[in-house]
């Protein structure tokens, strides 16, 4: 089944947009919207949270790294 919505007027359209605020004004803010958008925050690294946020996800403490002199042979 297709679930159709029915607006009870036009005054959320791109025409009646264009016809109150001019094609200019609304072009320039879709495309600063489309630039703006690969403003991504970077996801988190799990190395990088304290030990309670990672217990908390259910991940263990972590561990500190190996000393270096102990990987030399």
């Amino acid at each position: 089944m297709i679930q159709t919505l029915e607006r009870p007027n036009d005054a959320f359209t791109i025409e009646a947009t264009i016809a109150k605020f001019g094609a200019g004004k609304v072009l320039r803010s879709a495309l600063l919207a489309l630039i703006s958008r690969g403003n991504k925050p970077r996801p988190l690294d799990a190395g990088q949270l304290s030990d309670h946020l990672r217990r908390d996800i259910g991940l263990g403490p972590a561990e500190p790294p190996p000393e270096p002199w102990s990987l030399m042979r």
